[in-house]
């Protein structure tokens, strides 16, 4: 709408929450080779994802649920961390985010309109680097200058 090229794509990231389990994890797992990340949080939930997506409809702002997939996710995570065998699922949810191609979000200031910067495309990673990012586009906007290095985010990396 600003005449600056970018091709976000809509996408309907799935998650699974559990019950709660007695603790047994730590870290933040990503898989290599198959969709997952998964993290128990301090209460014993559990929460799954990783990459599974639903169907996306940007136009009304909503989401379907794929539960085959979601049945995917929940294997991979079984067959990584056997205690997940006995795990009950207490709810899922899905909802509609912007990708980027590279997966890579567009972040910094517009290349042709003075006073406007970007921070859209997250491409699923949005709850992770929403801090920082905040933090970021706060001194872009107060200051007009940061010293995170925003070229590799740059939405010119879209221009034809």
């Amino acid at each position: 709408m600003l005449g600056e090229p970018a091709p976000v794509e809509p996408i309907a990231p799935m998650m699974l929450v559990t019950a709660r389990l007695p603790h047994f994890c730590d870290a933040v797992v990503g898989a290599a080779g198959r969709p997952l990340s998964f993290k128990q949080m301090p209460n014993g939930t559990v929460v799954i994802g990783g990459g599974r997506r639903g169907r996306a409809d940007p136009s009304e702002n909503l989401s379907e649920m794929l539960f085959p997939e979601l049945r995917l996710t929940a294997q991979t995570a079984m067959e990584i961390f056997p205690v997940m065998r006995g795990a009950a699922i207490v709810r899922s949810w899905s909802g509609v985010e912007g990708r980027m191609p590279d997966d890579i979000p567009v972040i910094g200031p517009s290349a042709r309109h003075e006073g406007l910067y970007h921070a859209f495309g997250f491409s699923a990673h949005g709850f992770q680097m929403g801090p920082g990012v905040g933090e970021i586009m706060a001194g872009l906007i107060a200051t007009g200058a940061t010293q995170a290095p925003l070229a590799p985010f740059s939405i010119t990396r879209f221009a034809a």
